[in-house]
């Protein structure tokens, strides 16, 4: 249903499309439904945890395990889109992810150890992941790629408004375990839109690394490991942070409806984000965003009361937006220019942005042994999350050159 009611909306503003809509129809329904899963719960596992009486040194230990985990990972989401397809790919990744889900609404009784949290996390999100920027990329249009950016981000960026609300009111006033329940029937439901047309990659591909032009993308992925860090602390650090500081009651459904009502503000930005990509400005918006954003890291650390959290996630979400989608559309048309190479190109990327990550968790683990107070650690992490905002910069990617 949620595939057609797209299809509606958009199938008169898509004239240019010959053959494809209905494989990027599928995949804008199959990403506003996982987003709204994953955003049910997603930004309330770490402050979910925390409450069940783990500390920050733990849950920056299971991030640890997760990011290093990774690469091998990424290879084996690599190889499952080479041989059965993106589509299969992200169906394995989906039913990783609710087993996942299965080990988290658990873990107050079983007690599961962290770590096998952390490897189940990093498994479904690498499968999934990996598996639809490679279809997004084969399926897209380079001369209306901004355009299908901008729509299949707003299908996200609505799931993952929605998602935080829903999340948050029944986290606060059922129980954390409902949400994540919750989340995993969505998720369910997510697989549907996704077999409704062929895989749209040759499947039974080998995964070649010989002839793979590192020199020329090297630069693509210094900056993926500066964009991966930049990231994590606006999703993960971010309200865990206001979470200790400024919603130390009714947690859940503060950060929710925060989270909610600042997402969906960005919407409208978006969509004419998505133009002016598509008219050559997207250098110009990376610039400006990744600026932007990291003034924005070095306003966090102060903030200390809910309008100033407030403001605060209000202005990150656009700038945010604005050096996000250049730069994904970027990156899929550098994997375009890679003929050949798609799939090894996107793992590789992914395994880059993972390295940040393993960087940037092992300083917040190892700090928490030298600070005692756990705040000052976070607050720590926006600097960090500054310098990496500014080494986005770094790209090199020849659709963004003006």
């Amino acid at each position: 249903m949620v595939e057609k009611v797209i299809k509606k909306i958009f199938k008169k503003r898509h004239f240019w499309r010959t053959v494809s809509f209905d494989e990027l129809s599928e995949l804008y329904a199959s990403e506003f439904l996982r987003n709204l899963s994953m955003s049910v719960i997603g930004i309330f596992v770490p402050i979910y945890l925390y409450k069940l009486g783990y500390n920050l040194q733990a849950i920056f230990a299971m991030q640890v395990i997760w990011a290093a985990s990774r690469p091998i990972f990424s290879y084996l989401a690599a190889k499952s889109v080479a041989i059965f397809g993106p589509k299969h790919s992200m169906a394995l990744g989906t039913v990783v992810q609710i087993l996942y889900l299965s080990v988290l609404i658990s873990l107050e009784n079983t007690h599961w150890p962290l770590a096998f949290l952390a490897v189940l996390g990093s498994f479904s999100y690498a499968l999934y992941n990996i598996a639809i920027q490679v279809d997004f990329s084969k399926v897209k249009h380079t001369e209306h790629g901004g355009k299908e950016l901008s729509f299949i981000t707003i299908c996200e960026r609505v799931g993952s408004a929605l998602g935080p609300l829903v999340g948050g009111l029944i986290a606060s006033f059922i129980n954390p375990q409902a949400t994540i329940f919750i989340a995993m029937l969505i998720m369910t439901f997510s697989l549907m839109p996704l077999f409704l047309s062929a895989e749209p990659t040759r499947v039974n591909q080998k995964i070649v690394l010989k002839g793979f032009p590192w020199r020329r993308h090297k630069w693509d992925f210094i900056s993926a490991s500066f964009f991966g860090v930049e990231n994590v602390v606006s999703i993960v650090v971010w309200p865990l942070f206001i979470a200790l500081t400024v919603f130390t009651t009714n947690t859940y459904a503060s950060i929710g409806l925060l989270v909610s009502v600042s997402t969906a503000t960005a919407l409208l930005a978006i969509y004419f984000i998505g133009r002016l990509i598509d008219n050559h400005r997207g250098g110009l918006l990376l610039k400006v965003g990744a600026l932007a954003n990291a003034i924005v890291h070095l306003v966090r650390p102060f903030v200390t009361g809910p309008l100033q959290a407030i403001f605060v996630s209000f202005v990150n979400e656009p700038m945010t937006a604005s050096y996000r989608m250049p730069y994904t559309k970027g990156l899929y048309d550098a994997a375009d220019s890679v003929v050949g190479y798609r799939i090894v190109y996107i793992t590789l990327i992914d395994t880059f942005r993972m390295f940040g990550l393993l960087v940037f968790w092992l300083f917040a683990y190892i700090a928490s042994f030298f600070v005692s107070n756990e705040v000052a650690v976070l607050q720590a992490a926006f600097f960090v999350g500054a310098i990496a905002s500014l080494g986005i910069l770094t790209q090199r990617f020849p659709a963004l050159k003006s």
